[in-house]
C-alpha cells in the first residue's frame, strides 16, 4: 500500500476529519478526498463513513487503522534516526529574508532551527531573497509575492488581502472598511522601495500605504490599519533553488519557516481587524 495514503488515513482518523486532515499535511480537501478514495480501491472494501460530524471506522478501518499507526510511526522513527545523522553534517545555513519576513516570522523560525541544528552556523541575510537564491548567496529565500518562478521551488506559508494604513487622525479611518472610491483624494505613497521608509511618509500625513497583515508589528505609532474592499491579495513564500538537491538544513528551514506563519496567522495582530495605535 502507498505510504503517503496511510499517512493521509491515520491523520483523518487523528483529526476527525478531512479538512484536519488537510490542514495538518498542507493538502487540500479535495486531494485528502482522493487518497482516501485510492486506498479503499487498493483495500477493496469502505475503511471509513462520513457524517456531519466528520468520519467513523468501519470495521475494515480499524483493522487498517492499527496496522497503519504502526507502518507510519515505524517510518517516522526511521527517517528521524536518519535525519540525526544528517544533521550532524549541516554546518551553515544560509537564508534570505525581505524585511516583513525578517520582522514577522523569521525570528521564531530562527529559534526552531537553532534546536533542530545546533551544530549549524545560521545566517541571515535582509535583501531581495530570490535574487540571493538564483546568485547562489542562500539556500532559502522567504518573501512577499505575488506568484511563483519556475527556476524556483517554493511554498506559500501565507496569504491574505492587504491593509489600507493611514494617518490615525484621519478621518478615514472612522470607516471600517475602505474602498477605491473612498481613498481616491488622499495620494499613495510612492517612490519609496522600503516598506519603513513609506510608513513613516503615512505617519507624517504624506497619504497611504497598502501592507500585509503580517506588517502589523512593523507599524509605527500614528498608523491606523483598515480592510479595504476587494483588496489585492499578498502572500508570503519559502523557496528553494530548484536545480539543487534540498540539504536536510534546507527542508528543516523550509518546515520552520512554515510552522512559524502559521503561528503567526493565529496571533490577534495578523486575524482581527487591525487598529495599530489608532
Amino acid at each position: 500500500m502507498n505510504l503517503t495514503r496511510l499517512q493521509t488515513f491515520v491523520e483523518v482518523v487523528r483529526r476527525g476529519t478531512f479538512a484536519g486532515a488537510a490542514d495538518a499535511l498542507s493538502f487540500t480537501p479535495s486531494a485528502v478526498s482522493q487518497q482516501m478514495a485510492k486506498l479503499e480501491a487498493e483495500s477493496g472494501t469502505a475503511l471509513l463513513t462520513r457524517d456531519g460530524a466528520g468520519v467513523e471506522l468501519t470495521e475494515a478501518g480499524q483493522l487498517l487503522h492499527e496496522h497503519a499507526l504502526g507502518i507510519v510511526e515505524a517510518v517516522r522513527r526511521a527517517r528521524a534516526g536518519l535525519d540525526a545523522l544528517q544533521v550532524e553534517q549541516v554546518k551553515r545555513l544560509r537564508i534570505a529574508a525581505c524585511p516583513v519576513a525578517t520582522a514577522a516570522v523569521v525570528p521564531r523560525a530562527l529559534r526552531m532551527l537553532r534546536r533542530r541544528l545546533p551544530g549549524a552556523e545560521l545566517l541571515l541575510e535582509e535583501t531581495a531573497a530570490e535574487d540571493a537564491l538564483r546568485d547562489g548567496r542562500a539556500d532559502v529565500g522567504v518573501w512577499l509575492s505575488s506568484g511563483s518562478s519556475p527556476d524556483l521551488i517554493d511554498t506559500v506559508l501565507a496569504r491574505g488581502p492587504l491593509l489600507v494604513a493611514l494617518p490615525a487622525d484621519h478621518s478615514l479611518t472612522r470607516m471600517h472598511e475602505l474602498d477605491d472610491e473612498a481613498l481616491a483624494p488622499t495620494p499613495r505613497i510612492s517612490g519609496v522601495g522600503s516598506l519603513a521608509g513609506r510608513l513613516a511618509l503615512v505617519a507624517a500625513g504624506e497619504g497611504y500605504d497598502l501592507v500585509p497583515a503580517l506588517a502589523a508589528e512593523l507599524v509605527p505609532a500614528g498608523i491606523a490599519l483598515r480592510p479595504l474592499a476587494a483588496a489585492p491579495t499578498w502572500e508570503l513564500r519559502a523557496a528553494r533553488p530548484a536545480d539543487a538537491v534540498p540539504s536536510v538544513g534546507t527542508l528543516a528551514a523550509i518546515e520552520a519557516l512554515r510552522v512559524a506563519a502559521r503561528r503567526e496567522r493565529r496571533s490577534p495582530l495578523a486575524t482581527a481587524t487591525l487598529v495599530a495605535h489608532a
